[in-house]
Parts: C-alpha cells; sequence; structure tokens
C-alpha cells in the first residue's frame, strides 16, 4: 500500500513539473499567429534594430515569428518599404529585399492549425526564397497581400 501511495505522488510530481514547464513556456514563446505592426511586443522591436534589420523610420506592417523561445530561431515580417527574412539557422540569416525587387510571388495558404502557409518570393538578381506565415486569424493573407500591393505583383 505505501509503495502504491510513493508511486502514485511520484507520477503526480512528474505531470506536475511537465505542466509548470508547459506553462512557462507558454509565458515566454511568442504568439503563434502574424502581429499587426502595433502589436508587435517591444523586446521583439529591439531584437529587431539590434540585428540592424529596421532603420529608424521604417514601420513594421506585419510580424511573424516561428521560433519557440527565441525569435531569431525564423522571423518574418513585411514594413512599409521592405520585406525582411531572418533566420539563423541560414547561411546568411538576414535578408532585406525591397519590394521594387521582387518579381514573382507564389502562396500555398494551408487553413489548418498546424501548419503554416508558405510564401515564395524570387527577386530580379536570381534569389529565391521561401518562408511559413501563420493562417491563424486570416493574417497569412493580408501579410501576402502587403507583399502584392507594395511590389506590384499581382
Amino acid at each position: 500500500m505505501k509503495a502504491l501511495k510513493i508511486i502514485g505522488i511520484s507520477i503526480g510530481g512528474i505531470f506536475a513539473i511537465g505542466f509548470m514547464g508547459l506553462v512557462i513556456l507558454g509565458s515566454i514563446a511568442p504568439e503563434t499567429y502574424v502581429y499587426l505592426g502595433h502589436q508587435v511586443p517591444k523586446k521583439y522591436l529591439k531584437e529587431v534594430r539590434a540585428l540592424d534589420l529596421l532603420s529608424e523610420d521604417e514601420k513594421i506592417k506585419y510580424f511573424y515569428t516561428d521560433g519557440l523561445v527565441d525569435i531569431k530561431d525564423g522571423m518574418y515580417f513585411v514594413t512599409d518599404r521592405n520585406l525582411v527574412l531572418y533566420c539563423n539557422y541560414w547561411e546568411e540569416p538576414g535578408t532585406i529585399i525591397d519590394f521594387n525587387e521582387i518579381t514573382k510571388l507564389e502562396v500555398e495558404y494551408d487553413d489548418s492549425f498546424l501548419n503554416d502557409s508558405m510564401i515564395y518570393v524570387e527577386t530580379k538578381s536570381g534569389l529565391e526564397v521561401s518562408f511559413p506565415v501563420s493562417s491563424e486569424r486570416g493574417r497569412d493573407k493580408k501579410f501576402v497581400e502587403h507583399i502584392r500591393q507594395k511590389s506590384g505583383i499581382e
């Protein structure tokens, strides 16, 4: 009987620790949706500026990160001037693309909760990049529409 009680307490403790870990991770992890420019947390803006991805007079319109804890693991945003992509796993982590340089834009929309929509971009210089954007709240479509509008790509 005593052994069962010890096993029960041990299992309960493991579940409690796991639950606490998830709560802590949930409190520090970025949201899973695309932020509107004015909603981007200040700590993310500070990181973006430290990486020199945004000029002082440039404004973020839509921002998405697929990084679980660190936004440098993958952040993608559009400003009033550029498409900005950053992933510290890439050979060249930061890519800033002027909207006038974009020649092709394709999108594979995915409305599921688990998968992101994928955006494919080609530039005049031959650069081909792809990146994810969350479909939550329909903001993947707004993100893409902003690129289309600024680049003149239909």
